[in-house]
């Protein structure tokens, strides 16, 4: 099985209504004319969805941050430029990111769920979606209309989400967290994620401790690793980086993962965009990454 993993495509627009400016999206707006609109490269979209249909990927998720300030118009863009040309919405699954709801009325609105509702297979999280006989996906929302870009997993959904992850065990053999905020990072990025963190990760994590070899694919932070976390030992921590993002150091690469199955054997590949080709390194590969522990 093949999947393309990205994250944070942060879709942008200017807004001039002083009504739509009465909130956080001020913020946002402030970021963008100050350098984000530069950074983030939306010319590159079509690039992106001729090299991830290349691939022929059996399913797609993303992971959250589609938009920047959660604008109708912004989801309008992600759909027009991104979903519909990547082809059959029954391999595209999507979680919400910090950015989707990004104020209090685009939260209580469920504006997220009017534009992408149809990318998941239910409207309130957790749920869990099969792809392909031995695959499933379990979907997490901590996002939340907040002035910081905190998340926390609200009790209730932990909660669910261990039953959900429990009867996953028995029906499937591999099992993808998807969930926009990281529980744990990498060293050389934790300063990165402290001020942006879910603020209970380290229940979540302990949670996640307990449920055997798993795939977990966020974003948040906007570079790509795969990363197996000494808290949680039995998972593989996966980001996809920004696909459009021109990163002030240099040092990340805008790109996406490709995520190889067969079997207990896992690879994932990060394709990345250098400024005139696409660039392929392997982050990881382990035989048995989902044989019984």
């Amino acid at each position: 099985m093949r999947i393309v993993h990205l994250s944070d495509i942060h879709f942008w627009q200017y807004v001039f209504n002083p009504l739509r400016l009465m909130s956080k999206r001020l913020h946002g707006m402030v970021a963008l004319a100050a350098g984000r609109a530069r950074r983030f490269e939306l010319a590159g979209v079509p690039r992106l969805v001729d090299r991830i249909r290349s691939l022929d990927p059996d399913h797609i998720l993303i992971t959250g941050d589609l938009t920047t300030t959660a604008l109708p118009d912004e989801f309008r863009a992600a759909l027009r430029s991104l979903i519909e040309p990547l082809g059959d919405p029954g391999r595209i699954t999507i979680v919400p990111g910090n950015h989707d709801r990004y104020t209090w009325w685009s939260h209580r609105s469920r504006r997220f769920e009017r534009f992408l509702g149809d990318f998941a297979p239910a409207d309130r999280y957790p749920w869990l979606r099969p792809i392909g006989d031995r695959t499933a996906i379990l979907g997490l929302d901590p996002t939340r209309a907040a002035v910081t870009a905190r998340g926390r997993l609200p009790s209730a959904q932990l909660d669910a989400a261990r039953v959900l992850a429990e009867s996953a065990r028995a029906r499937f053999d591999r099992l993808i967290v998807a969930c926009h905020y990281p529980v744990a990072v990498p060293d050389d990025h934790r300063r990165e994620l402290a001020g942006k963190r879910m603020i209970n990760a380290e229940e979540v994590r302990a949670w996640l401790a307990e449920i055997g070899p798993h795939l977990y694919c966020c974003g948040h932070v906007h570079a790509a690793w795969a990363h197996r976390p000494g808290e949680v030992p039995d998972q593989l921590c996966l980001n996809g980086g920004a696909p459009l993002l021109t990163h002030r150091t240099g040092r990340t690469l805008p790109g996406f993962l490709e995520i190889l199955l067969d079997g207990t054997e896992v690879t994932v590949h990060h394709h990345a965009w250098n400024g005139e080709e696409w660039i392929i390194r392997t982050l990881f590969r382990d035989l048995g990454f989902f044989k019984v522990r």
